[in-house]
């Protein structure tokens, strides 16, 4: 329907303003002396004890952190989420009975709004060549293509910078002598007694050994197969993260060179004192604990050893249950595994393969996320201190969490960071006085923090990304946990500035006009990308609903549906230069009770038209006349090809009003049907995925040649030209002509309303729906499209505000400020690095004529006072004809026939206006004329005129030919 005309209409200014999250930042101060407790593990089962102990009961998931979205929960025996440790089973200190007095302390507040620095990945130099076959429709090829990848590095996933050099073990300075004790003095006599046994059981392990250390081997051959889960990283076009997706814990791996010195010191002081110089196990340690095993009686715990190597074998080789057994047979063969490790990999190795392993708490898995959870920064950036306190959280993450406020928990932390630092002095890897700053700098923690940006697009993403993924053969855990690289079309920066347009204009409208929420989707309609997707103005407002994504919701769509009439009239031989007529209309209801009577805007009748005022000031009632005349089941026909899908096919649920917003459709389905008219009739199909790459940076799929970076392989998909001709592009043109035409619809819209764009070539429509839930402006320039709805997401009316004053202002303003910014509107440029021409260019088959304007017509009109230009069709409309293309149907011409030389007649010199010989009825004989009508029915009004035989020209004198318009339909 037609909106109110506003005064001259302002663009607000667009302020580009920096968020201020609520951070709550911890800083550990010092405390008082700590006596370190001892770190030794107790995994042995008790004497008597011969079944293995179930699993430890553990809550697997552990949700410290926001998980906004998970595509599907693995099976947690697979792998150790959440756990209390490295692995939650019986070979964990627990810090609850061994724990020493602890001081209470305050936090004090950080550092705020810390970023980690996303790495360089790798240029993408592979010529790209299409591995899909498409439709016949195919955009143009640029003359010269200049690849926008050129001199461009873009971030990969955190974590996965260009490594420095290796460097070699470090030099201990000094090894923690074993304290001898009355220990050795019952060992000896034990192995005394033992040595007969011990040549048996020699003699058995020298004639099985082949076969054992084959069965071994086998097992440790996993270790080089074994691939653990990485973190998926959702990013828009230019690389800004806006979501990291994963299933049970975040990891991202980096090689051994990235790990700080200090980290790989601390780590190996507080767990695996003799890591560098052991065979895969403490010799010492795990002896004391079978002397004690065999000694304890079965309610006693003991203790005993398990080196960086056993953890790391319970982790990756053993499963759940297995690995939390407490059994003599477990601990045997996590042992041997553990020496065959050492004897088949490096020190080096076996310590990046922890340290990417390793559970640090908040769902971080591995040295580098844990680094950038707790302290904001990539792993090789940790200062002594906070390398150290990482190396004390894998023991019992849960109950070390730095993120945790509670005072004991941070006293815990404290006591075991100082644990830390104090066994690397006593080892010889820093100095007192090293210890010392460390402890006088203290420790800064990031808040806990969700990367989720842009939150209603990229849910929209992940949920076609793991469509995408599916129909490629992957699976939702292969998303959560495969490490790819997703790259979207979203530009972040233009969907913040969306999103404050929207804020902006629904704080103005808030309180006076009842107005709560709004949704933008801005697409580039070339390629179909969705540039811009904004739900709401809060995604965080439960009062509005605001984790809604409106533009994927149904709302009706008011008067937005009238493009799509007129189009379809045109397809079944209308053209724009047919008169329809505004006048009172009453329509028969079908299924019985009141009639039809549709009704205007602003309630006047504006008589006979053409075309272009009719849907420039978008008048009901000529939509409603058109709309008899192709037919509802017409009008659904044609929205399926522009892609809404919506509104179904059954004709009978809506009447005529479907042209005023009837049914029900989502902003983006309605922008995108939009794009059509901007892309001469081709319909592209939305999409937010532009790459995919595996965690190899190979890839995976492709859109329109947008990796940033990757290498090509055999098995890479890549798309483009998705387009289908679903319009004659002459239809196309004469709809976007008409709707960037502001001095036709200044009667109804005025001329300095919020749909004028100065210096901007723009064809835009408004839709507002009767009882004001909902109002909407839609609009297109050959390069951008942007839809934008204004209403309330429970239904409850607006006071008085149309799609005019609602959505136009920040339609205009989005717009706006594109193309007022050159990186902005750079974002749409083609392949070749260039805009489309927003010049309105009408195709071939399409004629600028001048025709009577047939609102100038009076009675009598000898000849038309008036003209007007209009383009029209110079042949019929192309219909698509199910191949991609289009058919025309034959030509039948409408010719000028010269007056017959007898009879009366009746000559259409243009589409809508007559000519005839006409002779004037005096009033008393019209009055008289009376008209057979069937019983029941009015007589119609008394004619005026009536048309004369040529032959009889001379002898009715006052006769002449005039000019008449159609009569209306009924």
């Amino acid at each position: 329907m037609p909106e109110q005309p506003d005064d001259e209409y302002k663009l607000p200014e667009y302020h580009d303003e920096e968020g201020n999250p609520d951070d709550v930042p911890f800083k550990l101060p010092l405390a008082d002396d700590y006596v370190p407790d001892e770190d030794e593990t107790a995994d042995w089962p008790a004497v008597d004890e011969n079944d293995p102990a179930g699993p430890l009961p553990i809550d697997p998931r552990q949700p410290t952190r926001p998980i906004f979205r998970e595509p599907g929960q693995p099976d947690p025996k697979a792998t150790l989420p959440g756990s209390g440790g490295l692995d939650p089973n019986p070979d964990m200190v627990d810090l609850q009975s061994h724990q020493q007095a602890t001081a209470r302390h305050p936090t004090v507040r950080g550092d705020e709004g810390a970023t980690v620095p996303h790495p360089i990945g790798q240029e993408h130099t592979v010529p790209h060549t299409p591995t899909e076959d498409h439709s016949s429709y195919q955009r143009p090829a640029p003359k010269t293509v200049v690849s926008t990848r050129v001199n461009y590095t873009p971030p990969a996933p955190p974590g996965q910078n260009a490594s420095p050099k290796g460097r070699p073990a470090p030099k201990r300075r000094r090894k923690r002598a074993f304290r001898p004790g009355c220990l050795w003095i019952f060992a000896g006599v034990f192995v005394t007694f033992c040595g007969g046994l011990f040549c048996i059981v020699s003699l058995l392990a020298i004639t099985l050994g082949a076969e054992l250390e084959e069965q071994l081997s086998a097992e440790i051959a996993g270790i080089d197969d074994y691939e653990s889960f990485q973190s998926t990283f959702i990013y828009d076009r230019h690389g800004a993260l806006l979501y990291e997706v994963f299933g049970e814990g975040r990891r991202v791996t980096v090689p051994y060179e990235r790990f700080p010195q200090h980290l790989i010191n601390a780590t190996i002081a507080i767990e695996d004192d003799s890591f560098w110089e052991n065979p895969g196990i403490d010799v010492g340690s795990t002896f004391v604990a079978m002397m004690q095993y065999l000694g304890a009686s079965p309610d006693e715990q003991t203790a005993g050893g398990s080196t960086i190597t056993q953890q790391l074998i319970r982790n990756v080789l053993f499963d759940f249950e297995y690995r939390a057994e407490r059994s003599v047979e477990r601990k045997v063969r996590e042992i041997l595994l553990a020496i065959l490790l050492t004897q088949r990999k490096s020190k080096q190795e076996i310590l990046e393969l922890y340290l990417n392993e390793i559970y640090y708490g908040n769902l971080a898995y591995g040295a580098q996320t844990a680094a950038q959870t707790f302290f904001g920064k990539n792993v090789e950036d940790l200062t002594l201190g906070e390398a150290a306190l990482l190396a004390s959280l894998p023991q019992a993450p849960a109950e070390l969490d730095p993120l945790n406020p509670d005072p004991e928990i941070q006293a815990r932390l404290y006591q075991r960071w100082q644990m830390v630092l104090n066994e690397m002095v006593e080892e010889g890897y820093i100095t007192q006085a090293e210890a010392d700053t460390a402890f006088t700098q203290g420790l800064t923690f990031v808040p806990p923090q969700s990367s989720l940006q842009a939150p209603h697009f990229t849910v929209y993403a992940q949920q076609e990304l793991e469509q995408l993924m599916r129909d490629l053969g992957y699976s939702p855990e292969d998303i959560a946990r495969g490490g790819l690289q997703v790259y979207t079309t979203l530009d972040l920066n233009i969907n913040n500035m969306a999103l404050q347009a929207a804020q902006q204009q629904v704080a103005q409208l808030r309180d006076r006009h009842n107005v709560s929420n709004a949704a933008v989707v801005v697409l580039k309609p070339l390629t179909g990308e969705i540039m811009a997707m904004v739900g709401s103005i809060d995604y965080n407002n439960d009062a509005i609903d605001g984790r809604v994504n409106v533009t994927t919701a149904l709302r009706q769509p008011g008067s937005t549906m009238k493009p799509f009439t007129y189009s379809a009239a045109m397809e079944r031989g209308m053209t724009p230069g047919d008169v329809i007529w505004d006048v009172p209309t009453e329509i028969d209801n079908v299924y019985g009770g009141a009639p039809y009577r549709p009704v205007n805007y602003d309630r006047a009748y504006h008589g006979p038209m053409r075309m272009r005022q009719a849907l420039a000031n978008s008048y009901n009632i000529p939509a409603v006349q058109t709309l008899r005349l192709v037919g509802v089941d017409y009008l659904l026909q044609l929205m399926r090809r522009f892609g809404v899908e919506s509104l179904g096919e059954d004709a009978s649920r809506y009447g005529l009003s479907l042209t005023l917003g009837g049914g029900e459709v989502s902003p983006l389905e309605l922008t995108n049907a939009f794009a059509v008219f901007a892309n001469s009739g081709a319909y592209v199909p939305a999409t937010s995925i532009l790459c995919v790459l595996d965690k190899d940076d190979n890839i995976i799929y492709e859109y329109e040649n947008s990796c940033p970076h990757g290498n090509l392989t055999a098995n890479s998909v890549q798309r483009m030209g998705f387009g289908e001709q679903v319009l004659d592009p002459r239809i196309a043109f004469i709809i976007s002509d008409i709707l960037a035409d502001n001095t036709a619809r200044s009667p109804a819209m005025g001329s300095n309303s919020p749909l004028r764009t100065d210096g901007i070539i723009s064809s835009v429509k408004t839709g507002t729906t009767d009882d004001f839930k909902d109002n909407w402006t839609v609009g297109f320039t050959h390069n951008v499209a942007i839809g934008v709805w204004v209403g309330n997401n429970n239904g409850d009316p607006m006071v008085n505000t149309s799609g005019l004053s609602g959505a136009a202002p920040i339609w205009n303003t989005v717009l706006t400020n594109i193309y007022n910014n050159s990186a902005l509107l750079g974002a749409f440029a083609g392949d070749n690095g260039q805009l489309l021409s927003d010049q309105l260019v009408p195709p071939p088959g399409v004629t600028l004529r001048r025709i009577c304007d047939v609102r100038r017509l009076t009675d009598p009109s000898p000849s038309c006072p008036a003209t007007v230009s209009e383009w029209l069709l110079d042949g019929p409309a192309g219909v698509p004809d199910g191949n991609g293309g289009l058919y025309y149907p034959s030509q039948q011409t409408r010719m000028s026939q010269p007056p017959p030389v007898s009879g009366s007649y009746v000559q259409e010199i243009e589409p809508g206006v007559f000519r005839t010989l006409a002779y004037p009825l005096p009033p008393e004989v019209a009055n008289g004329i009376r008209f057979n009508v069937a019983p029941g029915e009015r007589q119609p009004p008394p004619p005026k005129y009536c048309r004369v035989p040529v032959e009889l020209a001379a002898q009715a004198i006052g006769a002449q030919e005039l000019l008449f318009i159609a009569p209306p339909a009924t």
